[in-house]
Parts: C-alpha cells; structure tokens; sequence
C-alpha cells in the first residue's frame, strides 16, 4: 500500500507528473472533458446537485468538469503538492469552481475518515498503480463504504493490453496492474457492486504530459475526434483506457 503511495508521490514531486499546471491548459483540458468516453458515460450517472468524491484525482478534470454542470465535486488526493495547485487553480478560474469544487488530501485507504457519503465515487487512472489484489480489495471497501445505497462507482484504467497504450506512453509512469474488462468487472463485482456499464476511451484530454513524444500529440488528437464512432472491437484495439460503471448492491 504505502510503496504504490510513495511511488506516486516522487513522480509528482520530481514534476514527471502533473507538473507546471497553467490556467489556459487546463481550460483546454476541461472543454476536451466532453471528447471522453468515460466522462461522456459520467454524464448520463452523476447529475447537478449530486455530491462526487474524485478518488486519486490528479489534475482532478472530471471534476472540474463535472462541476460546470452542477456536481457538487470533491477532489482527493495524497499529494499535498497537487492539492494545493487545484486549489490555486479553482481560485483562478472562479465560478461555478470555486463553489462546487473541494479539493482535499486524503487517502483512499481511508475514506472512511472523511465522514461523508457520495452519491458518485469516480477514480481515472489511480486503482490499477496498485499491484497486490489486496490492496485493491481494500480500496474497493473504502468506496463502498463512502457511497449512499445504490451509489453509483466510475473506475477507469489504462488499457495496457492495447497496442496503442504501450507504443506512445513514456515509460516514466509508475508500474500498473495490467486489466482487462472481464478482469476489472470481476473484482468489482467481487466487492459487492451490480456492474451497469463498461467501455473504452481513447485517451484522456491530459494525455499530452505522458506521450513519448511531442510530435505524436497532434495525430492521436486527430483521431481523438474518430474514435468515438468506431466500432467497439476497434474501441478495445486502439482505446488507452477502459472503464466500468457500477452500482452499490
């Protein structure tokens, strides 16, 4: 538990992660949020007024985005670092951030501690930097325990099977368990939750801080815009995440 944690922390700390946030950038990344299947599916899940805890959140752009239409958004996360720049960035951006976007360092070992509960519990790119089932069992509880009855749980992990994921992504990223949809509905099936949905996303609208290369950045934006309309063989073939969508039984 704590070697994934501290793994994660150096990579922000030595900025190979969510480094230099400026405001225009992260403008752009939360209008691109619309271009992204999982946030596309979110939207049909999590309505205005809903309470959501981003768990793990990074740059925290599902909730940003989500707070442009209503969600009531708290982002965590274990870096401090991190934290604090969201906060620096919700001030900036002003309304409607600055009412329905929370962010807070917390553990997602201990979301109990918190004290709330959540009608939507989101994590995009943070269950699968844990390696030992364990933990992951763990992390599952913890967001059980978090969510009201029939809470709605959104998880997306890289797509590390794909082609695609393992020609463009630097290799800085900290290591990952490796998923497969069937792999990843069994384990949250396994924790308790009714699975309602799951799918491929092509790649996140801040794919541009973990390609290999800077060129590379302006034809996977390209065919960012196509992928949606493929079929979903293809989807699977080429996509850099995927995602499952879950109720609390």
């Amino acid at each position: 538990m704590q070697d994934a944690s501290s793994q994660w922390i150096d990579t922000i700390e030595r900025d190979d992660g969510y480094s230099n946030i400026d405001l225009s950038t992260f403008r752009s990344i939360i209008s691109g949020m619309s271009r992204y299947g999982l946030f596309r599916s979110a939207r049909r899940y999590v309505q205005s007024g809903d309470r959501l805890l981003e768990a793990g959140c990074g740059w925290a752009t599902a909730s940003f985005a989500l707070a442009r239409h209503g969600v009531q958004a708290t982002a965590l996360d274990i870096s401090e670092k991190l934290i604090d720049d969201l906060q620096s960035l919700a001030t900036s951006l002003g309304e409607p951030y600055t009412s329905n976007v929370e962010p807070i360092v917390g553990d997602i070992f201990a979301l109990d501690a918190i004290g709330t509960t959540y009608d939507a519990i989101l994590s995009d790119g943070t269950y699968e930097h844990f390696l030992s089932a364990d933990d992951r069992k763990a992390i599952l509880s913890q967001m059980k325990i978090a969510l009201v009855d029939e809470g709605v749980l959104l998880v997306s992990v890289p797509n590390i099977h794909s082609v695609f994921f393992g020609g463009v992504v630097d290799p800085k990223m900290p290591a990952m368990q490796p998923f497969t949809i069937k792999e990843l509905v069994a384990e949250i099936q396994a924790s308790g939750f009714t699975v309602s949905e799951t799918g491929y996303s092509f790649v996140n609208p801040g794919f541009c801080q973990w390609v290999k290369h800077r060129w590379m950045i302006t034809p996977i934006s390209f065919f960012a815009l196509l992928y949606p309309f493929l079929p979903r063989f293809l989807k699977a073939f080429f996509g850099a995440h995927l995602y499952c969508i879950a109720r609390k039984s």
